[in-house]
C-alpha cells in the first residue's frame, strides 16, 4: 500500500472492552469503532478508513457479509478478519473475497500493531492457518477418568409378549425381556427372553462363569431364550436361578417340559452348566457382591416379582409387567396419596419409592387399556401415577408393545412427556431399546 494512505483503521468488534484496549495498543492510528454489521457498513461510508478489523461473529451480520459486501463496492480499502477459532470454511471464503488478513484470538499486542504496520507498508501477506490453537495446554489431551466401567446396567431386550423383526424395529429393537446388571466381577441378569442369547455369546468370550438369573415370573417373553443361552453348555458355569414360587410347577419342572424332545433337541438333565434352583418370595433379598437385589409381589396374572437393586446409596426399581391401578381411566392428578384406590397398592409404592431410577412397563395407551383391563399391565396414565407417588427422579419406559413400531413408540414416548407435565410430575421419563446403557 502506498504511503500516502490515511493511517484510519476501523474496529469492528463486539466486544467494548476489547475496542478499548485496541485503540490504546493502536494510539499512533486514527481510530473509530462499531460494534455490529450494520453499523460497520455505516462507519465505513461516515470514517472512510483504509483498514478495517471485522470480528468474524459479528453481531446482525458475519463478518464474511461484510467482506462480500465491501469486495462489490470493489473498496480500496483493507480487510482483516479477526476469528475465534481456526475455522477453514471461514478462512478458505474469506481467501476468495481477497481478505488481507486473517488474525486467530487471542492477538497479541505485537501481533496487532505489526499486522497493522505491515498493512499501511504495503508487505502484508495472507499468512496459511494454523490449526493449532493458542489455548491449547502444551499439546496435552484432556482425558476424563471413567469411573466403575465394569458397573452398569445394559438392556438386552425390551419387547413384552413376543418377540419382533423388521424395518419398523430398528430403532428400539425386537428382543424380549433380558436386563444385564454388572458390579466388577459380580453378575445378574433378569429375565431370560429372546435377549438373552445375544448376551450370553458375549458372556461366553468374556470367559463369565458364575451368574445369577432372576426371572419375574415364567411367561413365554421372559424365559423363551434361555435354551439359546450359550452358557448353560459350558461346564465350568455356576448358574443359580432365583424364580417366584409358581402356582402350578415350580420353575425346574417347567424347563423340564420346555426342554421336552418334542420342543427341543437337549434335555435339561444334559445341559453342562451347573444349575441350582431357588424360590424367591415376596418381601425376600438377596446379596450378590455389592449388590442387593429384594423381591415384591406384581400385579399380573400368575406368580409375579418386580425388584429393586441396591448398590450402595444407588437403586434402580424394574418392573416388567405390573398392571397399576387395574380398571382405573381418569385423570392421574385425581389419585393422590390417600385416594382409596390407591390403599391396596401402598405396599408396592413403598417398595420402589426413592428409587433413582424406575424402569416400569407402561404398554399401553389410556386408549388402548380401555379394551385391556386384567391383561396384566398398565396405561401410560396409570405409570405414571405410581411414578409420582414413588419420587422417581428417572424413568425408563420397557415391555413395548410387539404391535408398537419405532415410529408409534416416538410418538408414544411424547405422549409420556405430555402427561408428565400435565400432571406436573417432575421426572425424566425414555424409551428402553435393545443395547441401551446405563452406569450403575
Amino acid at each position: 500500500m502506498p504511503e500516502t494512505l490515511s493511517r484510519k483503521i476501523l474496529l469492528a468488534l463486539s466486544s467494548i472492552e476489547e475496542q478499548e484496549v485496541w485503540k490504546t495498543l493502536l494510539s499512533s492510528f486514527e481510530i473509530a469503532t462499531a460494534q455490529d454489521g450494520p453499523e460497520c457498513l455505516e462507519k465505513y461510508t461516515s470514517f472512510s478508513p483504509s483498514l478495517i478489523l471485522v470480528d468474524l461473529m459479528l453481531p446482525k451480520m458475519h463478518g464474511i457479509e461484510i467482506l462480500r459486501r465491501l469486495r462489490n463496492q470493489k473498496t480500496s480499502a483493507g480487510i482483516i478478519l479477526i476469528a475465534d477459532q481456526p475455522m477453514i470454511q471461514a478462512y478458505e471464503a474469506s481467501k476468495k473475497l481477497k481478505v488481507d488478513g486473517f488474525l486467530v484470538r487471542p492477538v497479541t499486542k505485537e501481533l496487532l500493531r505489526e499486522t497493522c504496520e505491515l498493512y499501511f507498508s504495503g508487505h502484508l501477506k495472507l499468512s496459511p492457518l494454523s490449526l493449532e490453537t493458542k489455548h491449547s495446554d502444551g499439546g496435552h489431551c484432556y482425558i476424563p477418568k471413567i469411573h466403575h466401567p465394569d458397573t452398569y446396567l445394559k438392556f438386552w431386550g425390551t419387547r413384552g409378549s413376543s418377540a419382533v423383526a423388521g424395518a419398523d424395529y430398528m430403532r428400539y429393537g425386537g428382543n424380549s425381556s433380558c436386563l444385564e446388571i454388572r458390579a466388577g466381577d459380580d453378575l445378574i441378569i433378569i429375565d431370560a427372553g429372546t435377549g438373552i442369547r445375544p448376551l450370553g455369546e458375549l458372556l461366553i468370550s468374556s470367559k463369565a462363569r458364575k451368574i445369577h438369573l432372576f426371572l419375574g415370573h415364567t411367561h413365554w417373553d421372559h424365559i423363551t431364550g434361555f435354551p439359546f443361552f450359550s452358557p448353560i453348555y459350558d461346564p465350568e458355569v455356576r448358574l443359580s436361578i432365583w424364580a417366584p414360587v409358581g402356582f402350578e410347577l415350580d420353575t425346574r419342572e417347567l424347563l423340564v417340559k420346555m426342554l421336552a424332545a418334542a420342543f427341543f433337541p437337549v434335555r435339561l438333565e444334559d445341559i453342562r452348566a451347573r444349575i441350582e434352583f431357588h424360590d424367591l418370595r415376596d418381601s425376600e433379598q438377596v446379596s450378590i457382591g455389592d449388590l442387593t437385589i429384594a423381591a415384591h409381589y406384581a400385579y399380573h396374572p400368575g406368580a409375579t416379582l418386580c425388584f429393586r437393586i441396591t448398590r450402595g446409596k444407588q437403586s434402580v426399581g424394574y418392573v416388567t409387567d405390573n398392571e397399576f391401578l387395574c380398571g382405573y381411566h381418569g385423570h392421574p392428578a385425581a389419585i393422590d396419596y390417600s385416594h382409596p384406590l390407591l390403599q391396596p397398592y401402598q405396599s408396592q409404592i413403598e417398595f420402589l419409592k426413592h428409587v433413582d431410577l424406575l424402569v416400569h412397563e407402561a404398554q399401553y395407551t389410556p386408549f388402548e387399556y380401555q379394551e385391556r383391563v386384567g391383561w396384566g399391565h398398565s396405561s401410560i396414565s396409570n405409570a405414571s401415577i405410581l411414578v409420582k407417588h414413588t419420587q422417581a427422579r428417572d424413568w425408563i419406559v420397557t415391555h413395548h408393545d410387539p404391535k408398537h413400531t419405532d415410529l408409534q413408540l416416538s410418538k408414544k414416548l411424547q405422549l409420556h412427556r405430555d402427561i408428565l407435565e400435565d400432571c406436573h410430575i417432575e421426572c425424566r421419563v425414555m424409551m428402553a431399546h435393545d443395547g441401551l446403557h446405563i452406569p450403575f
